[in-house]
């Protein structure tokens, strides 16, 4: 039979050991914090009207380029026979099309650090950015 240390030094080994297997275990858990974190120097506060601000310029911007420019109408404006017209209104539409993509561009670099924005107050908002609880978490979930 055990003696009352020796049960002691055993649970504490257990404890230890499944402590250990949960913490590598639930490694996935904080996959967020090994990407890039741009905004981790920002109060929590700037970070929700950081994130409100980059919202309504995102939906702002989305309404700009919604319809996409086709140049049917600048270019069929012109007669069949009218060559020159015609190329014109194609450069016209090239023009507004690069003001389209451009815009676009725009669009998806908003949408890119929004992203990074929510990626952040997600973190915060699970808490993983305290290294105590963090641990805990990981140690302790099932």
């Amino acid at each position: 039979m055990l003696s009352g240390t020796q049960t002691l030094l055993v649970l504490v080994i257990g404890v230890g050991g499944g402590g250990y297997y949960n913490y590598t275990r639930n490694a996935a858990m904080d996959t967020d914090l090994r990407l890039p974190r741009p905004y981790k120097d920002l109060s929590t506060a700037d970070l929700g009207k950081l994130a409100a601000a980059y919202e309504t310029d995102l939906g702002d911007l989305q309404g700009s380029v919604a319809k996409v420019p086709t140049g049917e109408a600048e270019i069929d404006r012109f007669d069949a026979s009218d060559v020159g017209g015609k190329a014109g209104g194609f450069a016209s539409f090239q023009r507004e099309n690069e003001r389209w993509k451009h815009s676009r561009g725009k669009v998806f670099e908003r949408e890119g650090t929004l992203a990074d924005v929510r990626r952040e107050k997600s973190i915060r908002d699970r808490r993983l950015n305290i290294e105590p609880i963090r641990i805990w978490r990981r140690v302790s979930a099932f």
